[in-house]
């Protein structure tokens, strides 16, 4: 419940430096900023969040694509468009994820409309903006590997997963 509540704080207090622009333009092509870009500021503060510590989680393992690693964590939520889902319906998402999984997961809905379609289309974008990311950077060309890992990056942990998945997974559970 307190990571909740900080990411509530966080998401108001949302801001990206001069700093940050330089990573963003560092790591992404021109496609890709655009779908970065594209999100809403608290998201953009919070993949950025999710690339910074995974970076630091990388220094402890030998063998990571650091390029692979940084570009899927500032793309991962990509399919959450600005203007898309508003603070608050997520709110209500992550309330409604957390009493009911199962009916919340079935119940959201693709499209926006009125005050009753707009949360379901939040509890869609909930459950299923990694797929919706990964389509939409599959739609710009993006590398087939940036495409496999951020689809995936929600799904249940496998055997072989490759490190990369697995410290994005960590860093994004970890804001």
């Amino acid at each position: 419940m307190v990571k909740r509540v900080k990411q509530v704080i966080a998401a108001l207090t949302a801001k990206i430096t001069h700093d940050d622009r330089l990573f963003v333009n560092r790591y992404l092509t021109s496609s890709e900023q655009i779908l970065f870009w594209g999100m809403n500021l608290p998201d953009q503060r919070h993949v950025l969040n999710v690339a910074y510590t995974a970076l630091r989680l990388a220094k402890a393992h030998k063998n990571i694509d650091i390029n692979l690693l940084v570009r899927c964590a500032l793309l991962h939520d990509v399919g959450k468009i600005k203007g898309d889902v508003s603070t608050m319906d997520k709110i209500i998402t992550v309330i409604g994820h957390r009493f009911a999984p199962r009916w919340s997961k079935k119940w959201g809905r693709l499209g926006r409309g009125n005050r009753l379609m707009n949360i379901r289309h939040a509890f869609y974008i909930y459950f299923y903006h990694a797929h919706r990311s990964s389509t939409m950077l599959k739609a710009i060309g993006a590398s087939p590997k940036v495409i496999e890992l951020v689809a995936k990056h929600h799904e249940t942990p496998a055997e072989h997963d490759p490190l990369e998945l697995m410290l994005l997974r960590k860093s994004d559970d970890l804001h």
